[in-house]
């Protein structure tokens, strides 16, 4: 028996962690697979889901999608898998596994294995919960290839409920992921085509995260404009490069993962490093698909206002982790009182109330930072809502000493 000559000799290339064989995967074959979704920009109808899938669809790059369901996040996978199966001789493939914790091992695996491909999958709350084992590992990693987008949900037993609020991204902020909040369904089929650029940028290298609140978002039809495959490859062509480390098929990852403190620490200040590259260039990408398709790409924050509130201003933060201290500390420092409103149950100020307030605490007249919470479990944040805390924000400014921290709904504190 003979083995076959490679008709193409494998480049090696050594780097810090293992050898790199770049001709061991042929990506431009995988890239002319693709079978276009879209070949011309055109405007849809969908909700929150088909929106998140029909952007990793059309990524070239994305040809394996493992899974899970879980409400309010299934019929993400149920559209991935009907349009593959439209397919049954295309190059993608749909892994559905036995709980998610195995969706986070095989994604881990396989992005491991080609760090040039992406592999998304979408779950929610308990979902997410049940991957921690492997989430909080993957922060290290360097897997910017990792995809896991989060439909909001609430809680994830008792009291059961599906509607969307963030308590479960936000209790996995310490997983590593870069965290992008996502409001509507143009806003969702953006975020998820850009995430990619930013997590396998060869400076950051982190596992992204966006989400979105499910049932209001994952379920609700809406109008949105979808680009042409050709488009969104030109586009994340630019900023995804050749990953630098080897990956388990095309090169020789030696090093090992275990280690003992004196390493540990320096896993951990890369990791640090790479994350914090996040705030240069994530507004570069979001410029770049600004410029390219003519709506606002990644930002720190949404365009949100009150034109008319009379010094009354709203800024809404798309970006969660890492946080965006040194942006918001300049969107602020000329404000007097700032009201902070929480999403997600937290038992002190809250999630976000706390990173406003270490944002601004440096300011040599810091403003004062009150908190709030309204719209938990998904309840709607009716205008007689917004008036009752918009009200103590004013009473703050006038000197006034307000309850801090309090529940609103239907104009009251609870």
């Amino acid at each position: 028996m003979t083995t076959p000559e490679l008709t193409v000799p494998l480049l090696r290339i050594q780097t810090r962690s293992g050898e790199r064989y770049d001709s061991a995967i042929d990506l431009e074959r995988v890239r002319a697979a693709h079978r276009p979704l879209h070949t011309a920009r055109t405007e849809v109808t969908a909700d929150g889901n088909t929106a998140a899938a029909i952007a990793t669809l059309q990524m070239w790059r994305a040809v394996i999608y493992p899974g899970f369901p879980i409400t309010p996040s299934t019929k993400w996978i149920e559209t991935v898998a009907a349009h593959v199966a439209a397919q049954p001789d295309g190059i993608k493939r749909v892994k559905l596994l036995e709980a998610e914790h195995a969706v986070a091992d095989y994604m881990a695996g396989a992005a491991a294995a080609c760090r040039d491909l992406v592999f998304p999958t979408a779950t929610s709350s308990v979902g997410l919960d049940h991957m921690t084992e492997t989430t909080r590992s993957l922060g290290a990693s360097g897997l910017g290839n990792v995809m896991i987008i989060d439909v909001y949900r609430a809680t994830a037993n008792y009291p059961l409920c599906i509607e969307g609020d963030p308590s479960d991204t936000l209790a996995h902020r310490d997983d590593g992921f870069i965290q992008i909040a996502a409001r509507g369904k143009q806003q969702i089929y953006d975020t998820v085509l850009q995430a990619p650029c930013l997590g396998m940028h060869p400076d950051v290298m982190t596992p992204t995260m966006p989400g979105y609140y499910g049932i209001k978002d994952s379920h609700r039809n809406a109008r949105l404009t979808v680009e042409a495959d050709s488009a969104i490859h030109a586009f994340q062509d630019r900023w995804i490069r050749p990953c630098p480390l080897p990956g388990l098929i095309n090169g020789d990852t030696a090093f090992g993962n275990c280690v003992t403190s004196r390493f540990f620490q320096g896993f951990k200040l890369e990791q640090k490093r790479r994350m914090e590259k996040v705030f240069e260039v994530l507004p570069a990408i979001g410029g770049d698909f600004e410029r390219t398709f003519g709506r606002p790409g990644l930002a720190f924050f949404d365009a949100a206002g009150w034109p008319e509130s009379g010094g009354v201003d709203l800024a809404v933060v798309s970006m969660l982790t890492p946080f965006p201290s040194a942006a918001v500390r300049e969107k602020l420092r000329r404000a007097r009182a700032v009201l902070v409103v929480n999403q997600a149950h937290h038992m002190g100020r809250g999630h976000l109330t706390l990173d406003v307030a270490d944002a601004l605490g440096n300011l040599p007249s810091a403003p004062r930072v009150l908190s709030a919470f309204a719209g938990l479990g998904g309840a709607d944040v009716s205008e007689s809502t917004w008036e009752a805390m918009l009200d103590v924000g004013r009473r703050a400014l006038a000197g006034e000493d307000v309850a801090d921290g309090r529940i609103y709904h239907e104009g009251a504190a609870l």
